[in-house]
């Protein structure tokens, strides 16, 4: 027999983070914090839902709802209403250009000369040939560059993998991309070219910009960023030779796997109980056989080197069946998975590029596997569990022999989990008894896992992620499996509940919880709600009304209308007991299930008084009785409403006051019963609602009538730095002492006298704005509150006007909130590096919109522009991407953009200061006082906090000199970015376009303010 010898050598699969550099220092490290919780999606995701959910009714067939689809998960709306989430353990779409495609790992040319795949998580290079570098593994500018001692022929590509041949005499070379890395072979084709002593050591050069690459004790590499986080890791090299059973052929072809195998004594009793013999594919050379001999390699880390020790007993051995694999690989990958063998107690296999996952026991080498994977569940948070599947493809089975696997629910993993150091076997979740793979008789296919009660409990604690182990017996062969762990599966069918029914309101309108409670006269009472089901689509809102202190219903019904519209329902004024309080609550349904009972309103009854209240129209704002009129207003934008007499007679006056602007005003028409026009402006989109009574010329005040109508959200998002939407930059200046106020400005630098702008103290906070955070079109104020150590990510939103809202209701000046603070937050509390953040930046949108269905178009269903957010932690600098669902590693995991010296500098949002189309940063040095531009270079974060490529713009503006500063992307109307600062007299000054010595735009009394923004 010839015997051919292929020794693999793989070479770590860099998945790096963005190049980052220190200011004008050293690198620095960092430990993260706890994670804070934050609010829920916003609309577009229902809107998406309902749409979905439409086209899934009409069709009959399940269609997906694009908006949630992201690299690893896709959701659909089924015909009955439900939605199913399919989350995958390993990524089967990435981020490519702006736009969300599908991973494609096949190679090709390019015309730099290069060898690349099309679609895969991080950027990989291969070598076209000639004297360049093996490889080259990017992301985000961080990259990794591995080199061969040599020159390289031009490769041979097929599909995924490129071929060098004969790099030694006797020798080939092999290179396989996967989605998050690459694996390295070198392929030694002969005894005789074994024995080349440039294989009694294999070195290749190896050079890493913003990581540092080591090994630990078990032969596992790691390279790490400065903050201390792996940035990717590769397991202990390990060799292997060609005995052993062929990728894919059973145990029965093998006499040495039969002689093992705890089956049949003859091989054709074995074939007869288990099925025909399956035709054998074509054999994956990356990957060991069943049964081969395998060796681990000793691997070290030199000064730009990277040197691996082929076992030479294995290389010269007379039973040695060549070829031979050497295989360490590496994933970026966010959610992870990892096998770990018994064999090889300190071995991590973490996303191993075969994606081949093993469980159980084989006797030709007493491998014991077991696999695990992580899996992401953060969809199903507050869900109603319908059913839960998790299922994965069986390649491989020792026979047809149904055996047991068992799916248990088990502690985190990471790349340093391993057959020594595995996490808690929690509990048992599922089991199956089944064998795919072995022949006809048992084809490779999907098992399926039923975990109902463990999605259930993943929704109720609003778990991240539940991480899923797969083992199987470990005496019994019958039971060995093997499984692509690329079909790895989480499918959850779900059913959101309704939320509480909110914006209670009644006509005549009472006070809900006013106590005593307010009277209405003889007349019917309509009760109103605004109803929503995060699923969309339609739902159903129940009125119950009893008299107070009874618990006789004496009134209970339900409407129907589109998810997020109000409700209305008329009660009979004969159905109500005269003189008596009574109660009234409503709770929102959805066919499955139910949201709480909202808190119980009451109002008396006194059906010997006259109600009489006025009517109300608005050309601008329709009546939304019946729910959202096709056309209707903008906010910011004027209506006329005029107030009549209605049924009522010697109407002198009219009250009116609306939910935005709660102070009474008085209007007076031209003569007795006759009508007026008042001018109103509704501030934010939304339902809302215009008030009014009639008075008498005795002053005797009618009922109120309630007038509801619906706003629609600006044409057009306010320009940067604009808080009350006249088109001018303004600013926030919080006090030492927390007060937070509002200066307009005047669009020609100079700002007007300031208005209070919250009514919760941010003292201590770290204050930002610039961006939508909540999509109503305004931009708003993001705070650092509490204490370092604990500090929360919060979003004040702003009610039009420049208020920074804090709840629902919250009055102020001259309008009521209409929306509530919001907490951002991360769903893995290894992101959380704002718990001890020193400043926060609102920055713009550094990454753009994302098309999602990919259609060249971003349109309602795609992922819109959102604000991004940087962290300055001590002396790192990170870049958050933001998102509508409120967590702050929904999108990416945060970037570490800068690595050294950024305690010393204070950071200043100037927008597209260059005039590329990209985010840029200024940083100010409180030492030298230089101000420098850090300009933005791509999507991911590039340029900003890189301390080579930034320049000068400014100088002097020490603390000192210049104590508090923050840029206006225009301020004055000349299309420049403009600053303003206090000044060490406490007076405040305008700099248009960041030059010259300053403009006094503020007299005095600066000193009091610890921050501007």
């Amino acid at each position: 027999m010839a015997l051919a010898l292929v020794a693999g050598i793989t070479a770590p699969a860099f998945a790096a983070l963005p190049a980052s550099a220190a200011p004008g220092g050293p690198a620095a490290t960092s430990t993260a914090a706890p994670a804070a919780t934050p609010a829920s999606p916003e609309s577009r995701h229902t809107a998406a839902e309902a749409r979905a959910s439409r086209q899934a009714a009409a069709s009959g067939t399940r269609a997906e709802v694009v908006s949630y689809r992201s690299e690893y998960d896709t959701v659909f709306a089924n015909p009955d209403g439900t939605f199913t989430m399919e989350s995958a353990a390993v990524p089967v779409r990435v981020r490519q250009s702006g736009r969300l495609v599908p991973v494609d790992e096949r190679l090709e040319r390019t015309a730099s000369g290069t060898v690349e795949p099309r679609a895969t998580t991080v950027g990989l290079a291969f070598s076209g040939g000639g004297d360049t570098p093996l490889v080259t593994i990017t992301r985000n500018g961080r990259s990794m560059t591995v080199d061969w001692p040599g020159t390289l022929p031009r490769p041979e590509l097929d599909g995924d993998t490129a071929t060098y041949a004969e790099v030694l005499p006797g020798v080939d070379l092999r290179l396989k991309a996967s989605v998050g890395g690459f694996q390295q072979l070198l392929v030694v084709k002969s005894a005789e070219a074994a024995r080349n002593p440039a294989l009694e050591k294999v070195t290749f050069g190896l050079s890493a910009s913003g990581v540092s690459v080591s090994a630990d004790e078990g032969g596992n590499l790691r390279a790490i960023d400065p903050a201390g986080q792996e940035v990717f890791t590769a397991p202990t090299p390990t060799m292997w030779d060609s005995s052993g059973i062929p990728t894919g052929q059973p145990p029965a072809a093998q006499p040495r796997a039969l002689r093992s195998a705890q089956a049949p004594s003859s091989g054709a009793a074995l074939a007869g109980e288990l099925g025909d013999l399956p035709a054998t594919p074509a054999e994956d050379v990356f990957e060991p056989r069943e049964g081969a001999s395998e060796k681990p390699m000793p691997i070290s880390v030199g000064d730009g080197s990277l040197s691996l020790t082929p076992d030479a007993r294995l290389m010269a051995a007379e039973d040695t069946v060549y070829p031979v694999y050497i295989d360490p690989t590496v994933s970026g990958a966010r959610l992870n998975w990892t096998s770990v063998a018994k064999s090889y107690p300190t071995t991590s296999y973490w996303n191993h590029s075969s994606k081949v996952a093993r469980v159980g026991y084989e006797s030709d080498t007493g491998g014991t596997w077991r696999s695990m994977f992580t899996m992401d569940s953060k969809k199903l948070h507050g869900k109603q569990i319908i059913d839960s599947t998790f299922r994965i493809r069986n390649t491989h089975s020792w026979s047809c022999t149904n055996k047991v696997v068992e799916l248990w629910r088990v502690g985190a993993i990471s790349s340093a989990t391993t057959w020594s150091k595995q996490p808690s076997w929690v509990s048992k979740a599922a089991s199956v008894n089944d064998s795919k793979g072995w022949g006809s008789g048992c084809p490779a296919g999907n098992l399926e896992f039923k975990i109902k009660a463990l999605a259930e409990q993943a929704a109720k604690d609003k778990w991240a992620n539940v991480v899923l182990g797969l083992r199987a017996s470990e005496s019994d062969t019958l039971a060995w499996k093997k499984f692509d762990a690329s079909t790895a599966v989480f499918s959850t069918d779900y059913n959101t509940v309704p939320s509480t029914p909110g914006s209670l309101a009644t006509s005549p309108a009472t006070e809900c919880a006013k106590e005593p409670s307010t009277t209405i006269g003889n007349t019917d009472i309509q009760l109103s709600a605004k109803v929503t089901d995060g699923d969309g689509g339609s739902v159903t809102a129940r009125f119950k009304v009893w008299q107070t202190g009874t618990s006789t219903v004496l009134f209970e019904k339900t409407q129907a209308v589109t998810s997020g519209n109000v409700a209305r329902l008329t009660v009979p004024k004969s159905t109500l007991v005269n003189g008596r309080q009574h109660s009234w609550q409503v709770r929102a349904e959805d066919g499955r299930t139910t949201s709480a009972w909202t808190s119980v309103c009451r109002f008396v009854v006194d059906q010997s008084v006259l109600s009489t209240p006025p009517d109300i129209v608005s050309p601008q704002f329709p009546d939304g009785s019946d729910g959202k009129p096709e056309v209707t207003g903008t906010a910011r934008t004027e209506g006329s409403f005029t107030l009549s007499r209605g049924k009522a007679s010697g109407v002198a006056s009219y009250e009116y006051w609306t939910e935005w602007a709660p102070t009474v005003k008085t209007a007076k028409p031209a003569a007795v019963d006759g009508s007026v026009t008042v001018r109103l402006t509704p501030p934010s989109a939304g339902p809302a609602r215009v008030f009014a009574r009639s008075l008498s010329p005795g002053g005797n005040r009618s009922a109120i009538q309630a007038y509801l109508f619906y706003v629609n959200s600006p044409e057009l998002k306010d320009k940067p730095g604009d808080l009350n939407g006249d088109g001018s930059a303004d600013m926030y200046a919080l006090e030492t002492g927390g007060t937070l106020r509002m200066y307009a400005g005047n669009g020609t630098g100079t700002v007007s006298t300031f208005r209070r702008a919250s009514g919760t103290s941010l003292a201590g906070a770290s204050i930002t704005h610039r961006g939508d955070w909540t999509g109503d079109g305004y931009e708003d104020l993001v705070a650092a509150v509490g204490a370092k150590g604990s500090r929360q990510i919060q979003i004040f939103p702003n009610n039009g006007y420049g208020y920074a809202c804090t709840s629902y209701g919250e009055e102020v000046e001259d309008a009521v909130c209409d929306d509530e603070r919001r907490v951002l937050g991360v769903y893995d509390e290894a992101n959380d590096h704002f718990s001890n953040a020193d400043q926060i930046l609102a920055i713009g949108d550094v990454d753009g919109a994302t098309d999602l269905d990919g259609n060249g178009v971003i349109d309602e269903w795609d992922l819109q522009s959102h604000p991004d957010l940087l962290v300055k932690e001590g002396n790192l600098l990170w870049l958050y991407f933001g998102h509508p669902s409120g967590y702050l590693d929904e999108y990416a995991e945060p970037v570490l953009v800068g690595t050294g010296g950024w305690g010393n500098y204070d950071l200043i949002a100037p927008g597209d200061r260059t005039g590329d189309g990209r985010v840029d940063l200024m940083a100010r040095n409180r030492t030298t006082g230089e101000l420098r531009l850090y300009a933005g270079t791509d999507a991911a974060g590039g340029g900003l906090g890189h301390g080579p490529s930034s320049t000068v713009v400014g100088t002097g503006w020490t603390p000192a000199h210049r104590p508090l500063i923050t840029a206006a992307p225009d301020a004055n109307g000349d299309g420049k970015t403009d600053i303003w600062s206090t000044g060490g007299d406490a007076k405040l000054y305008f700099y248009s376009n960041v030059q010259g010595t300053g403009t006094e735009v503020g007299t005095g009394g600066w000193a009091v303010f610890s921050a501007l923004s």
